[in-house]
């Protein structure tokens, strides 16, 4: 029976605000092209979806144990599955997904909690970066029953102003304020972002390759991308993710008239009238109806590039 024993595994963790809804929304279009170059890719809903017991240990494994059965038995059958035919010709999986660092709401907006299993309770975000990595990274070691595994955790930053505006802004668009975060310059006062100085992420990270093969890419977001082509900052990436394939991808990509993803935004921010609608709209709305006023936001008061 063919066997799935990547030579690579890429954890694209976001950050962020810095394009990977764009980014992943590309990936996932071009899925089955992936495949044929021996690329495996996993979004975001697949991730949660198809993995969710790695998913789960992501966010609340203990070090202490070891990696649970029904985890590397869910996770091998479902990666063998999106393989396709001949898993022994995946030579690299590619993961793309912001909250393996941590999520904006777990970090920014949600109160501490009182009880987890892995005693992570603090807020700050990305304050568990390391800690939430190294559990991916060794659930997914342990469902491969393959250590010699070459990483590449490849992140990507932001200016710091403009990082944590449009970390506040995002929380809006979601209906995750209160009163009290409402206004920017009261979130940017007592929102944790003590964690998340891209130079000491890639240090703390950098301690994960002690034991196995394993590299930082560290990408900034102003220098990679164009606001009026979008697509370049999806060249940059794949340069930096898949150096092998990412010539013949964006030729493929290019020739493809049929993608409307490739200069298309995605998740834009909001101008001064949309965060003031957020705001007052908050206390009217259902989780689930806001998700409708989301879209409604993101249709009629998108930030001008």
């Amino acid at each position: 029976m063919s066997q799935l024993k990547p030579d690579r595994i890429v954890l694209h963790c976001g950050l962020h605000k810095t394009g990977s809804t764009y980014l992943q929304r590309n990936l996932q279009t071009n899925r089955e092209l992936l495949l044929e170059q021996g690329v495996l890719y996993l979004g975001p809903n697949t991730f949660k979806k198809r993995c969710s017991e790695l998913w789960r240990h992501l966010q609340w494994g203990r070090w202490d144990r070891k990696t649970p059965k029904r985890l590397t038995s869910q996770t091998r059958s479902t990666l063998m599955e999106l393989a396709g035919d001949h898993p022994d010709r995946i030579h690299t999986i590619l993961l793309s997904f912001e909250a393996i660092f941590g999520t904006l709401r777990n970090g920014l907006a949600e109160p501490p909690r009182r009880k987890t299993p892995n005693k992570e309770r603090k807020t700050g975000l990305y304050r568990y970066a390391k800690s939430r990595t190294k559990r991916l990274i060794t659930g997914l070691e342990d469902s491969l029953e393959h250590r010699s595994i070459a990483w590449t955790v490849l992140f990507a930053n932001r200016e710091p102003e403009v990082f944590i505006r449009s970390c506040h802004t995002q929380l809006l668009k979601e209906g995750r304020h209160n009163p009290e975060t409402s206004h920017f310059d009261t979130f940017r006062q007592t929102a944790d972002f003590s964690c998340t100085d891209p130079k000491s992420l890639e240090q703390t990270l950098l301690k994960l390759g002690s034991k196995r093969d394993l590299k930082i890419v560290r990408i900034d977001y102003e220098q990679a991308s164009d606001p009026h082509e979008p697509s370049t900052f999806l060249w940059n990436v794949l340069k930096q993710a898949l150096p092998q394939q990412a010539d013949r991808l964006r030729q493929q990509l290019e020739a493809n008239t049929e993608n409307e993803n490739l200069n298309k935004t995605t998740n834009p921010g909001l101008n001064e009238r949309g965060l003031e609608l957020a705001i007052q709209a908050r206390p009217l709305f259902s989780r689930s109806e806001w998700k409708l006023f989301r879209k409604f936001l993101e249709k009629n008061f998108a930030k001008s590039r």
